[in-house]
């Protein structure tokens, strides 16, 4: 079983949109897999058209310790979920000791996954934390635009504190580069500065720019679901056959 913690400190990369995609991707090739939202904007929630207002209970019950996980499970054409609402922001607030494990302690023992997708928040809060410290590996969302790659740094820096002093195992496997326009400068040269300073993390396949990504949410629809022959489905679909044989390599 892979956890994957699909993280960037910064927001409208297509964090949330690569989660539900590689997601979709994976069940339509057979593969068992969960997204947990763990982001307080519920985003991949809202995406997989599932309304938090609609929710009697969340992950954040689950983090609390009051619920087992698999009384929020809710099961969204083949892919297991567990919601998010916009009350998980309190967490920081609970005077609970250790925080940053309730995810692992809660979710400790779980069976039958190919994947765990974990959707993130922007930022390396608590609840980003709790993403890391439950995670073997994270991938990032790059906008292949300047600042967003500069910031990527600073998550590599938390990446390797949080290495260093609460998770040993967790790697950085894999860069996605989105939003990718070819005709565009800025986007070629990110690009190749990237493969160039990190060498073996971009994967091969980059998403590009495409409409119907933006639409499908609104819709509450994977790509898969909105537009399959879109470009946006054929760069998931082939991102997931990567992703795949990361681990047969």
């Amino acid at each position: 079983m892979r956890i994957i913690s699909i993280s960037n400190n910064k927001g409208g990369v297509g964090k949330t949109t690569s989660t539900v995609n590689i997601a979709a991707a994976l069940s339509l090739l057979q593969k068992k897999v969960m997204i947990i939202d763990i982001d307080h904007q519920a985003q991949a929630t809202y995406h997989l058209g599932i309304n938090p207002k609609d929710l009697e209970r969340s992950i954040f019950e689950v983090l609390k310790g009051e619920l087992s996980y698999t009384d929020i499970l809710v099961n969204r054409d083949g892919i297991d979920v567990l919601p998010a609402k916009h009350d998980l922001k309190d967490l920081d607030f609970l005077p609970f000791p250790a925080k940053e494990f309730l995810l692992k302690e809660a979710l400790d023992g779980i069976k039958g996954y190919d994947f765990i997708l974990i959707d993130c928040p922007p930022s390396l809060g608590i609840l980003t934390l709790n993403a890391l410290c439950f995670s073997t590996e994270i991938f990032i969302p790059l906008q292949l635009q300047f600042l967003p790659f500069h910031g990527m740094y600073n998550l590599f820096e938390g990446v390797q504190m949080v290495k260093k002093r609460l998770n040993k195992d967790l790697e950085i496997t894999g860069i996605i580069g989105t939003m990718y326009n070819a005709s565009k400068a800025i986007n070629r040269e990110v690009l190749e500065e990237t493969e160039l300073r990190l060498p073996g993390k971009l994967f091969k396949t980059i998403i590009r720019e495409n409409v119907s990504l933006q639409e499908a949410p609104s819709w509450g629809k994977t790509i898969f679901e909105y537009k399959p022959d879109s470009k946006g489905a054929k760069d998931y679909m082939d991102l997931t056959k990567e992703i795949i044989q990361q681990q047969e390599s």
